[in-house]
């Protein structure tokens, strides 16, 4: 048998693929070989029929090698280039056309970035997820402190940075498998600590109630598929009521303080004509701008510079300013490219039998998602004013290349799809050697 997979095996080109598929060559072999022996064989005799009626071995490899091997996922590399340029050109009315060198520089260095985390494993992250959270914490406390500059009292790209967490987690969560409860209280117990990071480094509220939200789907899903253990609704329906507390909290903040500034806003935003002159009147500007918009063409900055929609606040609502500069169908067709983006991010996810990749590409897919639908129905006024970082328009090299590492760790999840094999739940590592007991009557 081992000769026999060994010869198989040496078809196959992808090495990482090799490990995989013997070990289900010789789980297979071994129950045809008791199922022979259970007929009455002996157990040489049984094993020697189980491995002759595989078949050529060099044949079987040659097919293992076409179907356990890298691929690329062209249209996602397609829609990631054509929406990256998209980006750009909608950027030169707002910033006039000296941003083009610069943002094509950004641009190559993020399609670099793209290229360079596709080629590496993924599964990396399953192996040194804590080590990497400790690594990423130096690394944006460092860069807050030595690098990047206090705006406002807050570190703007840092609302961008931490996001990198989401990917780490996925890592940590995988490395948590088959700890029943204790798990998904480790796993809290990281999301909290996270929360605190996130606020401390970013000073930004909502990328904070974001990266929760995220972690908290990530851990319910992981709880449901059953990683943590069999107890799976137990398991999912603690995730879920950690997951409620903090609307738990905003309700009870809200109700025990209405003339509070927060609360201000959210009436702003149910009836803006009514504190049009206060805290609504940005909702009024969007409004006003949107009564301008036509359905190709359209205005100019000098418009949009009346109201407080700068070169500053428009990165920020960039969906809003391309609809008032190129017209409604522009709009349409830049946010059909992106619900194309993200769909394809999500066939990736649900094309993963393995665990590590399923989380993963889901970690970095809601990212791009929760960051997407916020940005552009804030610019519509359909959600309540925040800060808001959209890939691909948002300016930045921070945000560029954040989302750079989002999207190559979604190409490399598709790249090894077929090379990885699920893995067998009730077990983290697979054991280096084996021990067989045959009792034979004699």
């Amino acid at each position: 048998m081992e000769e026999f997979i060994k010869t198989l095996t040496e078809q196959m080109r992808c090495v990482k693929a090799r490990s995989g598929v013997a070990r289900e060559l010789a789980d297979h072999i071994t129950d045809q070989a008791e199922a022979y022996e259970h007929a009455g064989m002996k157990y040489e005799d049984a094993l020697e029929r189980a491995v002759h009626e595989m078949g050529d071995p060099v044949e079987i490899g040659v097919s293992m090698d076409r179907i356990h091997k890298p691929q690329a996922d062209w249209k996602m590399m397609l829609l990631t280039f054509m929406l990256s340029i998209a980006g750009m050109f909608c950027m030169i009315p707002v910033y006039g056309s000296e941003i083009v060198p610069k943002q094509l520089l950004i641009l190559l260095a993020a399609f670099v970035v793209v290229m360079a985390v596709y080629f590496i494993d993924y599964s990396i992250l399953g192996r040194v997820g804590v080590a990497a959270y400790l690594v990423l914490t130096v690394f944006l406390w460092t860069s807050r402190h030595f690098y990047f500059p206090t705006i406002n009292g807050r570190v703007p790209a840092m609302a961008v940075l931490v996001y990198l967490y989401v990917p780490v987690f996925a890592g940590i969560l995988y490395q948590l498998r088959m700890r029943g409860y204790r798990s998904v209280l480790m796993a809290i117990a990281v999301i909290g600590i996270t929360m605190f990071l996130a606020l401390y480094f970013s000073s930004t509220m909502t990328t904070v109630l974001n990266m929760f939200l995220i972690m908290i789907v990530m851990t319910g899903a992981a709880a449901a598929k059953g990683m943590f253990g069999r107890q799976k609704k137990g398991m999912t329906a603690l995730t879920a009521a950690v997951g409620i507390l903090p609307l738990v909290y905003v309700l009870v903040a809200a109700c025990s303080n209405v003339n509070s500034f927060r609360m201000h806003r959210i009436m702003a935003f149910l009836n803006w004509s009514q504190y049009q002159n206060e805290e609504g009147y940005l909702y009024k500007v969007i409004h006003e701008i949107l009564n301008h918009t036509k359905f190709v063409g359209g205005g100019s900055m000098e418009f949009l510079e009346q109201y407080p929609i700068d070169s500053g606040m428009a990165s920020e609502m960039m969906p809003l300013v391309i609809v008032y500069l190129y017209g409604v169908i522009a709009g349409i067709l830049m946010t059909g490219l992106v619900v194309l983006f993200l769909l394809r991010a999500f066939l990736i996810v649900h094309a993963q039998k393995n665990q590590l990749g399923f989380l993963v590409s889901m970690s970095c897919s809601l990212v791009i998602f929760l960051n997407c639908a916020e940005g552009i129905l804030v610019s519509f006024a359909m959600l309540p004013l925040t800060t808001t970082t959209l890939p691909f328009l948002t300016r930045g090299a921070s945000t560029a290349l954040v989302y750079a590492v989002l999207i190559g760790l979604l190409l490399s999840v598709h790249r090894y799809e077929k090379v990885f094999a699920a893995e067998r739940f009730g077990s983290l590592r697979e054991p280096k050697w084996k021990l067989r007991v045959r009792v034979e009557r004699r």
